[in-house]
């Protein structure tokens, strides 16, 4: 009778699931409504003050992402006492901690590799690239450099991005070399605020220039699992995305493009995320698409941003 009742209370514990989000992130409240509306326990973990003592209120773990081991390790810790079923990032930066904690508690994940190189885009270009999908052209160069010499050394109209920020932060094209002179001094200053330095990221040292891609670009949101994606949305960018800045605007859908482009763009996608190594979890792509065909511009480890 009393193993019976066990059994029962057991099966009765809703699954438990630990949400990483950054304190500036404004999304955390939809994944922990959108958690309780399917019965989880839900916890979270997240980089408010280690010191303080809950000081939003929310009961999170306290976590450094910019160390991503060390809150990986913590996680495991705390799941010593509180067992967890799923680790789910919100945004990019928790992304990393996750498939680390994820792999050490043996959950579905991605590898740790992949989910590093979706917060790189030029460690994403170079892999995308080794895959035989179409990329741009693109280098890197230091912070530091001389963007009087940089100049001569790119190709004519160029885009300027930094490596580890989302929703088109710092991303700006540059028609001439003296729009790419001021275009790199623009995004220096925002890689060197403190907001940013804050993050202890080497990407943040790095520019990234590639060859402006001209098209019509979308977004896809969809789900990995075990590597087979499944397209939860394909969004039209109605708004003429050609610079100077990439300001994130409209997004329609369903998409207007024919059933034949559609195809193109989600096995475009796809793709990419097996050139990343990307395996299980929420997947949100930027794409082009012009006569060449699509475009892969960017495959995050993560769900849709923004409002």
């Amino acid at each position: 009778m009393g193993t019976q009742h066990a059994m029962t209370t057991l099966q009765q514990t809703p699954p438990r699931l630990m949400l990483l989000f950054t304190t500036t992130g404004y999304e955390a409240r939809e994944f922990v409504e959108a958690a309780q509306q399917l019965g989880l326990d839900t916890v979270l973990g997240s980089d408010r003050c280690h010191v303080l003592d809950n000081p939003w209120q929310d009961g999170a773990l306290p976590l450094r992402f910019e160390q991503p081991a060390l809150a990986a390790a913590q996680i495991v810790e705390y799941a010593r006492t509180h067992p967890l079923d799923a680790i789910v990032p919100v945004g990019d930066t928790p992304v990393l901690t996750a498939a680390l904690a994820n792999e050490a508690l043996g959950l579905a994940h991605n590898p740790p590799h992949a989910a590093a190189a979706s917060r790189n885009k030029y460690r994403m270009r170079q892999l995308l690239r080794d895959a035989g999908l179409q990329v741009p052209w693109f280098t890197c160069f230091p912070l530091h450099a001389d963007p009087q010499v940089l100049q001569h050394e790119v190709p004519y109209p160029c885009v300027l991005k930094p490596l580890a920020l989302s929703a088109s932060r710092g991303v700006m094209r540059a028609n001439t070399p003296q729009e790419f002179v001021r275009a790199f001094h623009r995004l220096g200053a925002l890689l060197r605020t403190p907001a940013i330095r804050l993050r202890h990221d080497e990407a943040d040292d790095t520019v990234l220039v590639e060859t402006f891609i001209p098209g019509v670009e979308v977004a896809l949101e969809g789900l990995l699992t075990a590597g087979r994606l499944q397209v939860l949305a394909l969004f039209d960018k109605p708004d003429p995305l050609d610079g100077p800045f990439f300001e994130e605007t409209l997004y329609i859908t369903p998409s207007r493009l024919s059933a034949e482009t559609q195809a193109a763009l989600i096995r475009c996608t796809e793709q990419a995320a097996q050139a990343l190594g990307l395996m299980h979890g929420p997947v949100h792509a930027e794409l082009r698409m012009n006569q060449h065909g699509p475009w892969i511009l960017e495959v995050a480890a993560r769900a849709i941003g923004g409002l």
